[in-house]
């Protein structure tokens, strides 16, 4: 980040709008400190969290980039002991922070992102990318990927709605890949967007989502059981009325 002035912050990013590399003017900040402790070989030490939202302007397209910087006095360079910041584009949406879905299924979706709001057709084709790549991941059979997700949802790894949005999203992948004349609207590929990131999430994180809610239900209901049981220090008092 190269701060020209206090009034003046620039900051070179990738534009997702126009695909520029270009430096951006900042044009609104927020930050946020919170501080943490931990306990370490019976010692209580804090750790200082700083979280940073920044709104640039593209001097190329003229639209904004939402970018969201962490760090924390627990994780330095090991050169200069500074502190090592993390950065997420938040806005557009280009990225996934989903742990569940593997490596490459979320980059191929991630490249597709970057491209929706400068080639609908390249976008549509990484979209069917990574609905084959999620399908291969799944083992799914079928001659083409309206069988494979059909496959899917016939094995309960898929809603069966799912069979309805699929014959869609195999006549718009076959026209992009195809290099048929087709003009993809922006609300088309949004609308393809979500449905995959939908997909996905179904998929690889609503599983272990489920799971965990029903481990901690099932420890809660465990611990209710045992507060409830009379133990060895309880006893049944009888408390009678003179008539």
């Amino acid at each position: 980040m190269i701060k020209l002035s206090q009034q003046e912050v620039y900051h070179v990013l990738i534009c997702y709008h126009c695909v520029n590399k270009t430096q951006m003017k900042q044009i609104a900040h927020y930050e946020r400190e919170a501080e943490e402790f931990i306990v370490a070989m019976g010692n209580h030490y804090p750790i200082t969290f700083y979280t940073y939202w920044d709104l640039y302007l593209c001097p190329v397209c003229d639209q904004v980039t939402l970018l969201k910087t962490s760090k924390n006095t627990e994780e330095r360079d090991p050169v200069d002991y500074t502190l090592t910041p993390s950065e997420i584009i938040l806005y557009p949406n280009v990225s996934l922070e989903d742990a569940g879905i593997p490596q490459k299924v979320r980059k191929s979706f991630e490249a597709a992102m970057r491209i929706k709001n400068v080639e609908g057709t390249l976008c549509a084709i990484g979209v069917r990318r990574t609905l084959e790549m999620m399908c291969k991941d799944k083992g799914a059979r079928g001659k083409d990927l309206f069988h494979k997700l059909k496959d899917l949802s016939e094995k309960g790894v898929l809603p069966p709605i799912i069979n309805d949005m699929a014959k869609v999203l195999r006549v718009l992948g076959n026209e992009a890949a195809h290099g048929d004349d087709r003009d993809f609207s922006e609300e088309v590929i949004e609308s393809m967007i979500r449905f995959t990131h939908v997909i996905l999430d179904y998929v690889y994180n609503l599983p272990g989502q489920l799971s965990g809610i029903q481990v901690k239900m099932g420890k809660s209901i465990e611990n209710d059981e045992v507060l409830s049981e009379p133990g060895p220090y309880k006893q049944n008092i009888t408390v009678s009325k003179d008539t």
